[in-house]
């Protein structure tokens, strides 16, 4: 038996009532959990396992699953469930923890950066919330994105900055080396290092602008799907909404 801090990632239902729900940990990373009786009115998980609720949870360890066996909501975010747009981004940040990380590895680091992420979009702040999630959970997860030299040469850029999805920022002299490289702007380019170094109190004095913001979703989609083994089912779903 075990209790600890977690976010609700994703769940599915199972048999009449229950619930498989997967939950970011504090202590335990990554938990696969049954929740028994979760879909009844009345039970008393019902609210705690609901999707993006921040818990103190009670589990039992189980021989394939464990248990969910108690749930006491530290931080519900039922607008992000009752908002389509805000819903849709909470499931994205949701979704690459799921996949990027194993069960059973935790850090500390990815669980503040996703609880202090959903608070962001719950505030409204989306767009600098899913940039700085993106880019810190690479760094997190030691798929750091290398961008302060040319991650060909070791140089400095001086002139026009690229970046390529294979690791970071490449200067002119070796663009070539790479099929399929973004140029970034030098504002950017200064915006993406201060977003994966600085801590989140001294996130909020930054005001980017929304230029800046799609140079880096452009930059991190390609750099988050090459290192994904299939595409992200949460895109989709953030594509049919753009297109209305």
């Amino acid at each position: 038996m075990y209790k600890t801090d977690g976010v609700v990632l994703r769940t599915r239902n199972l048999g009449e009532a229950d619930k498989i729900v997967t939950v970011y940990t504090k202590t335990k990373g990554k938990v696969v959990a049954v929740a028994r009786g979760a879909r009844r009115i009345r039970n008393r998980l019902l609210s705690s396992t609901q999707m993006f609720t921040h818990g103190r949870y009670l589990f039992f360890d189980g021989k394939t699953l464990d248990t969910l066996c108690q749930g006491e909501i530290v931080l519900s975010f039922q607008p992000l469930r009752d908002d389509l747009d805000k819903m849709a981004y909470a499931m994205y940040l949701c979704e690459l923890v799921d996949v990027f990380v194993e069960e059973g590895e935790p850090s500390p680091e990815i669980f503040v950066l996703l609880i202090n992420s959903l608070k962001m979009v719950n505030e409204g702040q989306v767009l600098l919330a899913l940039r700085r999630f993106e880019l810190r959970l690479m760094k997190c997860l030691g798929y750091h994105p290398e961008m302060h030299h040319c991650i060909s040469c070791g140089t400095e850029p001086e002139a026009i900055i690229y970046f390529s999805k294979e690791g970071g920022i490449v200067c002119s002299h070796c663009k070539p080396q790479f099929s399929t490289t973004h140029i970034v702007s030098r504002g950017t380019w200064e915006l993406t290092k201060r977003l994966l170094d600085w801590e989140w109190s001294r996130i909020s004095i930054l005001h980017p602008s929304a230029f800046s913001l799609v140079e880096i979703e452009h930059c991190m989609r390609d750099y988050i799907d090459y290192r994904l083994d299939r595409p992200l089912r949460s895109l989709g779903f953030l594509q049919t909404l753009k297109q209305f």
